[in-house]
C-alpha cells in the first residue's frame, strides 16, 4: 500500500514539473513576440526629416544674413552678436545632428520640431534685440555727431576769438609804442668862433649831431625806455665807432648793429634829447641814412649828404 501511495506522489510531481515548463516557455514565448511586435512598429514610425533640416538651414541663413547687416556699426554691439550667435549656433549644431541621424521615430520628431520652433523664438528674439541696440547706437552716434558738430563750431567761435583779441592785443601793442615827433639830423664843424656849424663836406666834418622829440603817446608805459641809433653809410654798411659805443643789440625783431644807443626817461611830456657820433674813418661821400629804433619798432628816420 505504500508503494503504490509512493508512486502516485511521485506521477504528480512529475506532471507538476512539466505544466511549470510549459507556462515558463509561454512566458518567453509571449515576451518574444512582444519584442518583435515593438519591433515592428519602432521601425513603421521612423520618419523622414529632409523637410525639417532644409527649415533648419534657412533659420540659419537668415540668422547669418542678418547678423551679417548688424556687425560692424559698434565694438560693443558686436560683442554682444558674437556671445549670442555662439550660443544659437551650438544649439543649430545640436539639432542638425539630431535630424541627421536618419533613426527619429515620431515622438523624436516633435521634440525635434518643437525644439527647433524653440530656436526660431530665440533668433527672432535676439534679431529684434540686435535691431533695438542698433537703433540705439545710431542715435547716440547721431547725438554724438551732433555734439562734436557743437563743439567744432565753440572751438571755431574760441579761435576767432583768439583772433580777435590777437589782433586787438596787438593793436594795444602798436598804440602804446613811442613815436618821434622831431628827428633833426645834421653834420657839424667846429668852427673858429663860436659853436658848430652845419657842413656838408666830408673833409671839414667833426661830428654828426642828432636830435629828437618824443611825441606824446597816453597809452605808452612811462619810464626808461632805450633809443637805439643807426648811421648807415652810403654802401649800406652801418656807421660804428667803438669811443662813440657802438655795438649790437636785440632791437627791432633781432639782433642788430647800432652806432650809438642812449637810455631815456619817457613820461609823456615831449621829451627832447640829443646823441652825436664824431667824424669815423672809412666814411665816404654819399648819402648817408639816420633810422631810430625802440626795442620793439622803428621810430623814425633822417637822411643827410656829404660830399
Amino acid at each position: 500500500m505504500s508503494e503504490v501511495t509512493t508512486d502516485k506522489k511521485s506521477k504528480r510531481l512529475l506532471f507538476l514539473m512539466i505544466f511549470a515548463l510549459l507556462l515558463i516557455n509561454a512566458g518567453l514565448i509571449y515576451q518574444l513576440v512582444s519584442k518583435n511586435s515593438k519591433l515592428k512598429i519602432t521601425e513603421t514610425e521612423l520618419v523622414d526629416t529632409t523637410a525639417e533640416l532644409d527649415e533648419l538651414k534657412e533659420v540659419e541663413e537668415e540668422l547669418r544674413l542678418n547678423l551679417a547687416e548688424k556687425t560692424g556699426e559698434n565694438a560693443e554691439l558686436d560683442s554682444i552678436i558674437e556671445a549670442r550667435d555662439a550660443v544659437i549656433q551650438e544649439k543649430v549644431a545640436e539639432l542638425r545632428r539630431s535630424l541627421s541621424s536618419g533613426n527619429l521615430t515620431r515622438t523624436q520628431l516633435a521634440k525635434a520640431k518643437a525644439e527647433l520652433n524653440g530656436l526660431k523664438t530665440q533668433v527672432i528674439a535676439l534679431e529684434s534685440e540686435i535691431e533695438k541696440l542698433s537703433k540705439e547706437n545710431r542715435y547716440l552716434r547721431d547725438e554724438n555727431y551732433a555734439i562734436q558738430k557743437q563743439v567744432d563750431r565753440e572751438k571755431e567761435k574760441v579761435a576767432e576769438m583768439v583772433v580777435v583779441n590777437t589782433d586787438l592785443a596787438k593793436q594795444v601793442e602798436v598804440g602804446s609804442r613811442i613815436f618821434l615827433k622831431i628827428l633833426d639830423v645834421k653834420p657839424l664843424r667846429d668852427a673858429v668862433f663860436g659853436d658848430f656849424k652845419t657842413t656838408d663836406k666830408i673833409s671839414k666834418l667833426d661830428k654828426i649831431d642828432i636830435a629828437y622829440t618824443l611825441a606824446n603817446n597816453d597809452l605808452a608805459v612811462k619810464g626808461e625806455k632805450m633809443l637805439y641809433f643807426q648811421i648807415v653809410k652810403p654802401g649800406g654798411a652801418v656807421l660804428v665807432n667803438k669811443e662813440a659805443g657802438s655795438g649790437l643789440g636785440n632791437f627791432n625783431g633781432g639782433k642788430r648793429q647800432y652806432s650809438v644807443r642812449k637810455a631815456i626817461q619817457f613820461q609823456n611830456n615831449n621829451e627832447k634829447g640829443n646823441v652825436s657820433i664824431p667824424r669815423t674813418e672809412g666814411m665816404t661821400q654819399g648819402k648817408y641814412v639816420v633810422n631810430v629804433f625802440s626795442k620793439e619798432h622803428k621810430m623814425g628816420s633822417a637822411e643827410f649828404t656829404l660830399r
